[in-house]
This record gives structure tokens, sequence and C-alpha cells, in this order.
């Protein structure tokens, strides 16, 4: 079983040079963390950093998975940046499923968590 982490913590992994080390914050802070304002923020974090196109995918399908776990989403700041996505070849599929993830699991006139 995998050591248990606080947003402390995850914090500082998240700044790692080392991928697989992000990765796993990531997916820790995911699963792990009962605040999805946070996680989004940090999901988006590792979007808007491009340390590597893992990472990003990884963040962009973590947004989904916050909707589905949480059943909530930040409408004003989210969709934004997955629309954005949704324009590039590389990262355009993984948008498209994000959104389809809000749009089944997030009630349609919910803006905040």
């Amino acid at each position: 079983m995998p050591e248990a982490h606080d947003k402390d913590k995850i914090e500082l992994l998240l700044k790692s040079n080392d991928e697989q080390t992000v990765i796993d914050a990531i997916m820790y802070m995911t699963f792990n963390i009962n605040d999805p304002e946070w996680i989004q923020n940090k999901c988006s974090e590792q979007i808007n950093s491009k340390k590597s196109s893992n990472i990003t995918e990884l963040s962009i399908t973590c947004l989904g998975h916050v909707a589905r776990i949480h059943r909530t989403i930040n409408m004003n700041t989210t969709i934004p940046l997955l629309n954005k996505l949704l324009k590039t070849k590389e990262f355009s599929g993984h948008a498209r499923d994000a959104l389809d993830d809000i749009e089944q699991f997030v009630k349609k006139n919910q803006t905040q968590p």
C-alpha cells in the first residue's frame, strides 16, 4: 500500500522534475484527496506547465475523474481549459473524454463545487 500523503507533500511531489513522481502524485491526489476544487487547480497547473505530454494527458483525464468521483467541477475554469485543449491535435481526445465525463456526472446548472 502506498504511503499516505497530505496536500503539502503532494505539492512538493508535483514540483518534481521526475515525470513518474509527478504522475504518481496526480494519481494519488485524484483518488485519495477529498477536495475537488484543489485537485482541479493542481491538474490545471500541470496542464499549463507543459512538463510532458504524459503529465498533461493524465491531468486532463483526472479532471474527468473529479467529475465522476465528486459529481462536481468548476465550470468557470475547467470548461474553458478543456475547450482550448479540444483545438490541439495531441490532447483533443483526452479533452473530449473529460468533457463527456463532466456532461455525464455533473448537473447541467452547476457552476461551482
